[in-house]
Formats: structure tokens, sequence, C-alpha cells
């Protein structure tokens, strides 16, 4: 069915929850996977490199992380650390992109599913990516 699931991550619950449902759809299908994680440079952050290498190093730990427990079960498995670009400015640009360059069937994101004025206030990465991907999107709810 799925052959390559790209699960995008940050230290989020609702990130985890997402990355445990595509570990055990990953298991069932016999699918790689892979995990990318994007760095919002927005603004002036990316002017500051201590800023950018701390970054960098964080979100290098969370997905070392996730590869560890997903390799736990005997899958193939990835990572890949993705920044916004004047190119491609919102995170979910960079996920598509991820999601492209390595040919992924599958994007499995979670989302806080959030709704009103909290949501026109705050987007949804998980909406953004759904509205644009160019494969399919599994949402997943803590």
């Amino acid at each position: 069915m799925y052959r390559k699931i790209l699960v995008p991550l940050d230290a989020s619950s609702t990130a985890q929850a997402a990355a445990e449902h595509a570990i055990a759809l990953a298991r069932e299908c016999k699918a790689a996977m892979r995990f990318v994680h994007v760095i919002d440079f927005d603004g002036l952050l990316g002017a500051v490199p201590a800023a950018a290498q701390v970054l960098h190093d964080d979100a290098r730990l969370l997905l070392d992380d996730w590869v560890a427990r997903a390799s736990q079960w005997g899958l193939d498995v990835g990572a890949v650390l993705a920044e916004t670009t004047p190119e491609r400015p919102r995170v979910a640009d960079a996920i598509d992109a991820a999601a492209a360059d390595w040919g992924a069937d599958l994007i499995i994101i979670g989302s806080h599913g959030r709704g009103g004025v909290r949501h026109l206030m705050l987007g949804s990465v998980a909406e953004a990516v759904a509205r644009g991907a160019s494969v399919p999107v599994l949402i997943v709810h803590p």
C-alpha cells in the first residue's frame, strides 16, 4: 500500500502522536520512513549564527531520537533537516519539497485540531501541508 512515509516532527505532543502512528503503519505496510524537521528562519533569527546552531543541534537530537525508536522495529528509517528559504518561505512548502525529493507516497503529520479564533491567529502547518501536498496526507490528533 504505502512504500515511503514522511513524518514532519517538532517537539510537540501532536508530532509525537503522529510519529508513533507512522511507526505502526510503516510496520504494517513494511514501508520505509523518513522523519523531517523544518527550521523556520523567519526574520532575524537566520542572521544570528549561534541561534541557528542551537536550532540545528536541537533538531538533530529530536530526529536522532525518533530514528532510534523506529529502528528498534527493524524499519528502514532516515531523517532530514530542512530549512525555510526565500524560495520556500513556509514550513509547509519545505515539508512538501522533502516529500517530493524523497519520493514519499504518504505524509503523516500531527495537528492540534484548533478551531475558531485560535486557528485564525495561529494557522495550521498541518492544514497547509494537506492543502498543498503532492501526495496524500494523514493528519493525526493526539
